[in-house]
């Protein structure tokens, strides 16, 4: 499949911009999936934006982040973001092809791979339908690969001495670049799809065959009424209409159309005029 190149930033995109980016050859944008109150509010990105992103003709990369070092914090620390990340996830009507990505900003040691593994693993926990990536360098990659803890790995070039992972599913090779009037970091990717890089529309739409008529709305409905009992309050009043020959009683929770309406109303209004 053919590599396609994207950006990622902080900096929240506009209409105008994610057009700019689009228009300069870009296929996605990465933006931070946090709270989009408190603290990280500057940089997080809303349903308003990644909608303009996507209406754009641009795909979405999302990521996790509130410190460099989070991860450090065990699997404690990957349970409270995994949760917040699923509910920013569903603020924001993620598609559940999408992959959030949890970043690992540091030159991470060695012997703090089990640590982040488990962070991963206390995330992947929380976030339900969604699957899961980790950013950082080459030697976080490959041990989170190794490991098996996640769907995505974003290999970014500081701290990877210019080693490459097999594994990655994106790359961030390229730093402090302005594209758009934006101030991004340049990120490659052999197949969006697999790296979770998504759209409002990308395998989630709704498929035609799976829209139903209003016939079949109807007929589901009335299928689901039809054997049920009028409730209780209303049994002195259907029992009254059975007696002026409104209705014979049957099926009284069925749907009926305008003209079994008009015949019952006309009915009614003899039956009236006859007391």
């Amino acid at each position: 499949m053919h590599s396609v190149k994207g950006i990622d930033t902080a900096t929240p995109l506009t209409a105008a911009t994610a057009s700019a980016v689009k228009a300069a050859g870009y296929a996605f944008a990465g933006r931070y999936l946090v709270p989009a109150s408190g603290t990280l509010k500057w940089k997080a990105l809303t349903a308003l934006e990644a909608k303009l992103i996507t209406d754009a003709g641009l795909r979405l990369l999302t990521v996790w982040e509130t410190s460099a070092d989070r991860v450090l914090d065990g699997a404690s620390a990957g349970a409270a973001d995994g949760a917040q990340a699923y509910t920013c996830a569903k603020a924001i009507n993620m598609p559940t092809d999408g992959i959030i990505y949890f970043a690992v900003d540091y030159e991470a040691t060695d012997a703090q791979m089990d640590t982040i593994a488990a962070y991963l693993q206390a995330a992947r926990a929380q976030t339900e339908e969604y699957e899961i990536g980790v950013y950082g360098s080459y030697r976080v990659v490959e041990a989170m690969a190794a490991r098996g803890v996640c769907k995505g790995f974003w290999q970014c070039l500081a701290w990877s001495y210019g080693q490459r992972s097999d594994a990655l599913t994106v790359y961030q090779g390229e730093f402090n670049r302005t594209v758009g009037g934006v101030s991004v970091d340049i990120d490659d990717c052999p197949d969006m799809d697999a790296a979770g890089i998504w759209d409002y529309t990308n395998k989630n739409s709704i498929e035609e065959d799976d829209i139903m008529t209003g016939e079949e709305i109807y007929n589901a409905l009335n299928e689901y009424l039809v054997d049920m009992d009028a409730p209780n309050w209303a049994q002195d009043e259907l029992q009254e209409a059975i007696d002026m020959g409104i209705t014979d009683g049957t099926r009284p929770m069925q749907l009926i159309p305008r003209y079994q309406a008009a015949i019952m109303a006309k009915r009614a209004a003899e039956a009236a005029a006859k007391s």
